[in-house]
């Protein structure tokens, strides 16, 4: 196992951007915590995982901490599991992927002899009460205990699911978007995954999807403006009958109650 630790240089809340190209991300808002702490581990000794958990930057200025994870270079593949399913990730490919054979988690043969296959690497952060947080991947899932101040999210293949936050932007291609709570704004784009927020009661919403789903909950708390757009998924928004609400579908169906 290959580990670092960063710890924030001030006390209170923080404004942390987390760059983090392959794996996953596992935040904890703590209510009694004064400093934030960010642990980045793989369960790889050596190789690329290892190398790119070695060379991560960390940059502070006053509240805001960045941390960076490089890419981790040549023919690599990230296979981690998900219940009973093993994921494989892919990260930059240089030849092709057609007939690649592989036993045991190793390429034997096929068109990128020299493919790698790593361990995902993990970020574990845990926040102060009030802090921002921003996480940039290329797949890296995130999940988010707890209520944060303000997120943006941003990733190509990567899943969010965010306990509830009080500003919200997300944008993604082919991964899910799902917030528990949502208090003042939220913005929210993919193009095959699904959109959801189970409970919304901001003060405007713009979401969008190619062929996702949308499902959106309002409370009497919720004002102003809702958009909810798809091309082929369903629209599905309830308790907005008090809100100005733009929701259309080409070839799904659109649902408001």
């Amino acid at each position: 196992m290959t580990e670092r630790v960063f710890v924030s240089e001030m006390s209170g809340p923080i404004v942390l951007g987390v760059s983090l190209p392959v794996g996953r991300a596992r935040v904890q808002v703590i209510d009694s915590l004064t400093t934030a702490r960010v642990v980045l581990r793989t369960d790889d000794t050596s190789g690329p995982a290892a190398d790119a958990v070695n060379r991560a930057r960390a940059s502070q200025n006053g509240q805001a901490l960045g941390i960076e994870v490089p890419e981790m270079p040549g023919n690599v593949m990230v296979q981690s599991q998900h219940g009973n399913r093993v994921v494989q990730n892919f990260g930059v490919i240089n030849g092709s992927v057609t007939g690649v054979t592989i036993v045991n988690g190793r390429v034997i043969s096929g068109g990128m002899g020299a493919m790698q296959t790593v361990s995902p690497i993990e970020a574990t952060v845990c926040l102060p009460p009030h802090s921002s947080l921003a996480v940039v991947s290329q797949s890296a899932d995130a999940h988010v205990f707890g209520y944060v101040d303000r997120m943006e999210f941003r990733s190509v293949s990567g899943d969010l699911v965010a306990d509830g936050v009080r500003e919200l932007r997300a944008n993604t291609t082919s991964g899910d978007i799902r917030a528990g709570r949502v208090t003042e704004q939220i913005t929210a784009q993919s193009v095959s995954g699904d959109i959801e927020v189970g409970l919304y009661d901001g003060r405007g919403a713009s979401l969008g999807t190619t062929s996702g789903d949308i499902t959106v909950q309002a409370t009497n708390g919720a004002a102003g403006h809702v958009s909810a757009n798809s091309v082929s998924g369903d629209v599905r928004i309830s308790g907005a009958r008090h809100l100005n609400v733009s929701a259309n579908t080409v070839s799904g169906r659109v649902r408001n109650r």
